[in-house]
Order: C-alpha cells, then sequence, then structure tokens
C-alpha cells in the first residue's frame, strides 16, 4: 500500500511581476506572467517587513526566479532571485508607464494555468528592448502588433479585408470587425465604426508587422501618422479583447505630462 504524501509541494519557475497587492498587516499578493503556467496569483508572506529576503525581488516588471509552494487556495512564495529589475524603465515614468502597458496586454491575452512561453518571451524582450528605444510609442506599436500575431488576431494590412483587391495609393479606412484595412469601394458594405487610415499609416502596420526590433526602431514617422496607427492598433486590441485595457488611461496622462521627456521623474 502506498501512502500519499500530505505535503505541500515546490516548484520553480521564472516568472514577471505584472501586479501586486497589499495583503493584510505584512503580505504581498501578486500577479506573476510565467511561461509554463501562464497566470499565477501567488502570496508572499511578511514580503513587506524591512527585513524580508524575498520583498526586494518582488517589484512590478521584475523579471524573477522563484520557489513556491503549492496552498488550498493561493500558492505561496518561498524564495525570490531577480533575473532582471530592468532598472532603466523604473529611472523613467515615460517608460515604466508604457512597460506596465505592455504587461497587462500580456496578461489580457494569457490564463492561469496555461502555458504560454511564447506571449511570456515576448513581454521580457519587449521590455528589454524598451529600455534602450529611441522612440518607445513605436516599440509599443511593434509589440502590440507581435502579440496580436501570436495570438491569431494580426489585422489585414495588405490588401482590401472585403474585396482583397490591392489597396492603391489613396485614402483608406480601418475596420476593427471586419478586421483590418478596407478600401474606398466597400466602405460603406458595413455599419461598423471606421478610422482613418492614410498610406504612410498604412506603410507602417506594414512595415510594423514583418520587421524585428531592434530594426524597426530606425523608422521614422510623422506624429499625425504615428497617432493614427496608435488608434488603429487600439481599437483593433480593444475589440479582439471586448475590454478596455485600463493601463492606457495612465500611460496617456504621463504622455501628457512629459511630452518628449523619456528618461526623468
Amino acid at each position: 500500500m502506498h501512502m500519499v504524501s500530505s505535503r505541500p509541494r515546490t516548484y520553480s519557475t521564472n516568472g514577471l511581476v505584472i501586479r501586486l497587492q497589499d495583503l493584510g498587516e505584512a503580505d504581498r499578493l501578486l500577479t506573476i506572467l510565467t511561461p509554463e503556467r501562464g497566470i499565477l496569483r501567488a502570496v508572499a508572506r511578511s514580503a513587506r517587513k524591512p527585513k524580508s529576503r524575498v520583498g526586494g525581488h518582488l517589484d512590478l516588471l521584475r523579471h524573477v526566479s522563484l520557489s513556491v509552494r503549492e496552498g488550498r487556495t493561493l500558492d505561496n512564495i518561498s524564495q525570490a532571485e531577480t533575473v532582471s529589475s530592468f532598472r532603466k524603465l523604473r529611472n523613467s515614468l515615460a517608460r515604466m508607464s508604457r512597460g506596465l502597458y505592455m504587461a497587462e496586454l500580456a496578461e489580457k491575452f494569457s490564463v492561469e494555468g496555461g502555458s504560454n512561453p511564447i506571449v511570456f518571451r515576448l513581454l521580457v524582450s519587449g521590455l528589454a528592448h524598451l529600455e534602450e528605444a529611441d522612440q518607445p510609442d513605436m516599440l509599443v506599436r511593434w509589440y502590440e502588433l507581435c502579440l496580436l500575431r501570436l495570438s491569431g488576431f494580426q489585422p489585414g494590412v495588405s490588401t482590401c479585408v472585403e474585396c482583397s483587391g490591392s489597396l492603391e495609393q489613396e485614402e483608406h479606412v480601418f475596420s476593427a470587425e471586419r478586421g483590418g484595412i478596407v478600401c474606398p469601394d466597400c466602405r460603406a458594405a458595413g455599419g461598423d465604426i471606421l478610422l482613418p487610415a492614410g498610406v504612410p499609416a498604412i506603410k507602417v502596420l506594414r512595415h510594423l508587422s514583418r520587421s524585428e526590433w531592434p530594426a524597426a526602431d530606425g523608422l521614422r514617422v510623422g506624429s499625425d501618422d504615428l497617432h493614427q496607427v496608435d488608434r488603429i492598433l487600439r481599437e483593433h486590441m480593444q475589440f479582439v479583447m471586448d475590454r478596455v485595457v485600463k493601463s492606457t488611461a495612465f500611460m496617456d496622462e504621463v504622455r501628457k505630462w512629459q511630452p518628449g521627456m523619456l528618461n526623468a521623474w
């Protein structure tokens, strides 16, 4: 007869802290994106105490190596070591706000207990690129398109999504409901929301869709065209997820406070 051990099982994992919340007098509840387990929600006991061995490692947007003990309702973090602190993000509110937005998107495309190593690697590499990017907003647009492609929701930008015809050098529109760019002849086919999609914006979307970073960092785009790309991808992302990305408001507010200031609080 084999006896089943009642001792809690401990496992190890890498993860990226995407949200944290104070719990009780000294504990901390963390939401962590992991490659093997998807979204992990775990408690770090006494993490807020000054002498905590794990508390200093468990901060927002830290890539960490964890030892976790299974619990009845929530798992417990017993050990934590920093793999990458992304220090440059922490020294720039503008970059940090964009990193939090990227992390929330990764969370929305992941589930608890579901292996998702591709999205995890994309987020970690995206944050590393964000530390050095000359154009952080362009990096965020590239990241959005990568995430949409990996999840099977990349918008159609090569041809008209209605008639499959080529896109001439003229003004077009974008429809999230129809999944991409719509030519002038097809724009009246539905009663959906249509966003302007000029030739420069379409070229940017195509370039970012097929480029790796940091090669795409060299792309120079006018502010109006980049704003158009921003609106298109936000509309598409919101349609795909069927929800608002909460960190968008914070990112936009920081952009208003610090136009052009990427390296200062």
